[in-house]
């Protein structure tokens, strides 16, 4: 009898783990919780399965780049600098002309800066003021861009870089609309297959262009190699592998606040 009590003690005891197990998973990962860790999963299965498709990704990419180069311009005004212009080509590349500014932060700012502006992304998604504030952020920016484009004056590039703010501006006008007449998380969903897209190039460029290969002279010289220059503590693929690690950090942290914030909403 003993025995039999003893193992139907183990028993319950067994059920009460297995069941803490499920309430700490449950906890943890709610319907929405979920259901956003499931879309960005599916965000970079379709973003890397259309990575090579121009027709679908390039605007995507532009509008990537067009976050590296404000990051640099950014950079620049905090440190004192500024800005002259602000370009994104069609080939996804860019480039911001400055003057002044700290360059060891300004240079560094352009991969860093994306990764960033990922996880601040991720953040904003975690909750619905959040969304509203990340899209008007963003407006904001692309507005100032082709304002300065329309304004200043006209450059080789000047036409996609206001066709990237003006489709841009477009689409989130959209998604504001859908969110508050159609659907609840439109907003939400809409800006972290941006965001998710951001991220996925921020990582993949500073792998392509700071540490598998990077030039070392020339107009389109890497910014690893000119980091390299004006702080020479590491050789340009160690800035390269730092800025990599730390753009995956970022990415990895920006989700986890994001679904710890969306936790905390419902």
């Amino acid at each position: 009898a003993a025995s039999s009590s003893s193992g139907r003690t183990a028993h319950k005891s067994r059920s009460r783990k297995i069941r803490a197990s499920e309430m700490v998973w449950f906890a943890c990962c709610d319907a929405q919780q979920t259901a956003t860790l499931i879309a960005i999963v599916c965000y970079v299965v379709v973003d890397l399965a259309t990575w090579r498709l121009d027709r679908v990704a390039k605007p995507f990419k532009l509008l990537a780049v067009f976050v590296h180069e404000a990051s640099h311009a950014s950079a620049c005004v905090l440190t004192g600098g500024s800005v002259k212009s602000l370009e994104v080509n069609l080939n996804e590349g860019g480039v911001t002309r400055f003057t002044g500014g700290i360059g060891c932060i300004v240079t560094p700012a352009g991969y860093i800066g994306g990764a960033l502006w990922g996880a601040v992304g991720y953040v904003c998604c975690g909750s619905r003021i959040g969304s509203y504030c990340l899209a008007a952020l963003l407006g904001l920016a692309l507005l100032a861009t082709l304002a300065g484009v329309l304004c200043g004056n006209r450059r080789e590039n000047a036409f996609t870089t206001a066709a990237v703010c003006g489709g841009f501006l477009g689409i989130l006008i959209c998604l504001v609309c859908l969110e508050i007449y159609v659907a609840k998380h439109a907003l939400r969903y809409g800006l972290l297959f941006l965001v998710t897209y951001v991220s996925l190039f921020s990582v993949a460029d500073i792998y392509d262009d700071c540490v598998a290969r990077y030039v070392k002279s020339g107009a389109e010289m890497s910014d690893a190699v000119v980091c390299e220059r004006i702080c020479p503590l590491l050789p340009a693929r160690g800035w390269g592998a730092l800025w990599f690690f730390a753009s995956l950090a970022l990415w990895f942290l920006g989700v986890c606040v994001c679904l710890e914030l969306i936790r905390r909403e419902n």
